[in-house]
């Protein structure tokens, strides 16, 4: 065997038992760093996340959940939305999305759901636009359409990176009512104005 080939696989061995060292390292310090954002201390004894209270636990588990900030159903009651992974588009796309918006046996009256909303009529701008094609999501940094699944009244909107579930739970004129799978109650919005 030649030196060079000597010396790569020495490198090459060195490089792997450092990875294999390190890793464990690299791993707790971003759990550590994950829990201290979430709020709680780090208990280094049993390597786990510590809450003061169940309360506290809950409300770390809703937010970092990727479902964790609903901003259709808006339950945290924010007026304006900065960027974030709910409402950009991601470099690539991580989930199998359908092709095109499929609508099956419907029980809500899609005149009327095919619509635009809001949840403040009083805002800047809509949050959605129901299309007989696509959910459209308003202030989207990217491509805000997204194809969606309709079967009776169950909803399945496709975004690049996660799916969102919920039941239309009624839809009129100027008021649609969706109860989100992650929302303890169902949101309604208004028809958008203006």
């Amino acid at each position: 065997m030649n030196r060079n080939r000597v010396i790569i696989l020495t490198i090459g061995l060195l490089l792997i038992l450092t990875g294999i060292w390190a890793y464990p390292k690299i791993d707790q310090f971003f759990k550590v760093d994950s829990c201290l954002d979430k709020g709680g201390r780090w208990n280094y004894e049993t390597k786990e996340c510590e809450f003061d209270s169940e309360e506290e636990f809950s409300d770390s588990q809703k937010t970092d959940s990727l479902n964790g900030y609903n901003q259709l159903a808006d339950e945290q009651n924010r007026k304006t939305y900065t960027i974030s992974e709910y409402n950009t588009d991601l470099e690539s796309k991580n989930i199998d999305r359908p092709d095109k918006t499929i609508i099956t046996n419907p029980t809500v009256d899609t005149t009327e759901l095919f619509r635009i909303w809001t949840l403040d009529p009083d805002g800047p701008h809509a949050d959605f636009w129901f299309k007989p094609t696509e959910f459209y999501v308003v202030d989207y940094d990217g491509d805000g359409a997204m194809p969606y699944l309709l079967n009776q009244d169950s909803l399945t909107i496709f975004y690049n990176d996660f799916i969102k579930k919920g039941k239309v739970v009624s839809v009129s004129k100027d008021t649609l009512k969706i109860h989100w799978d992650d929302s303890e109650r169902p949101t309604q919005y208004v028809e958008w104005k203006n």
